[in-house]
């Protein structure tokens, strides 16, 4: 019985879970594993316009929803357009989100930045966001929502993962308290929720360490120590999902780009089958 599929909400095997792998190649066997959602991995500087064609292709063929692309990465120096070519693929493909976040030290350069990607989303369906990590210069729910709240932009969101959330600080209250003032959750503030579990703490706190637990050490859901079901609760049954679950576990048990996908989603059914 596909337990997720008695849910209303949209979910994705995130982009970086199988990143080492193409991208219509990860859209159809996200929906061979189950998943109504899928997230797109986008290298501008190997994307090709047949790239989209493939992607626009795979996603047809499926009939699955790209929930984002990823990764705008704001950094020093750049040009306001460096990012705009995102903005296009996302149209072309039907994307509903961008996934940004920023190394600018100049937090008035984020916000500029952000706005411009914003502004060129008008007349589309296309949500920006902007995910806070601490491995950024946006490093704390706060700036992520002091960002937002000065673009004052219908496009502009934020961006939770309940890694960061607990790894910068925050915690299921600080989500509580930010869906009092937002009764309007899941949009339009926050448009998708990143989920994953891991360990409650991380012993390594340098950059590096940090790192590491972001790109390698997120566990299954229900396998970890992270409060899933109390953020779960709070966000509510119709918040989209995308199942961030980066994992040196994963990369090396599952190999094979269909035997991850089915491995993800099977966790996810699992998880969500203990929940009722």
């Amino acid at each position: 019985m596909n337990v997720l599929s008695q849910h209303p909400r949209l979910v994705s095997l995130a982009a970086g879970v199988v990143q080492e792998f193409a991208a219509e190649q990860v859209v159809y066997a996200a929906a061979q594993a189950g998943f109504n959602a899928v997230g797109i991995w986008c290298d501008l500087e190997t994307w090709t316009n047949e790239r989209t064609e493939k992607v626009s292709q795979a996603l047809s063929d499926t009939g699955i929803t790209a929930l984002d692309i990823e990764v705008v990465w704001f950094k020093p120096g750049e040009p306001i357009d460096t990012h705009d070519r995102f903005v296009d693929i996302a149209k072309a493909i039907g994307a509903k989100n961008i996934l940004c976040v920023s190394s600018e030290t100049d937090i008035n350069e984020t916000r500029k930045r952000f706005k411009h990607l914003c502004q060129l989303t008008e007349g589309s369906d296309i949500r920006v966001v902007l995910e806070f990590l601490a491995i950024t210069e946006i490093n704390s729910l706060a700036k992520a929502l002091a960002v937002v709240n000065a673009v004052a932009h219908p496009a502009a969101g934020i961006l939770i993962d309940t890694l960061h959330l607990q790894r910068t600080g925050s915690g299921v209250e600080d989500l509580a308290a930010l869906a009092q003032t937002q009764p309007n959750i899941p949009a339009p503030l926050l448009p998708y929720l990143q989920l994953c579990d891991a360990s409650a703490t991380l012993e390594d706190q340098s950059f590096e360490g940090v790192l590491e637990d972001a790109l390698y050490l997120r566990k299954l859901l229900g396998k970890g120590q992270l409060p899933l079901k109390a953020i779960l609760q709070i966000v509510g049954a119709d918040m989209p999902l995308s199942l961030e679950i980066r994992s040196r576990y994963l990369i090396e048990q599952f190999p094979n780009l269909q035997d991850r996908a089915n491995a993800v989603f099977k966790n996810a059914q699992q998880f969500f089958q203990a929940l009722e």
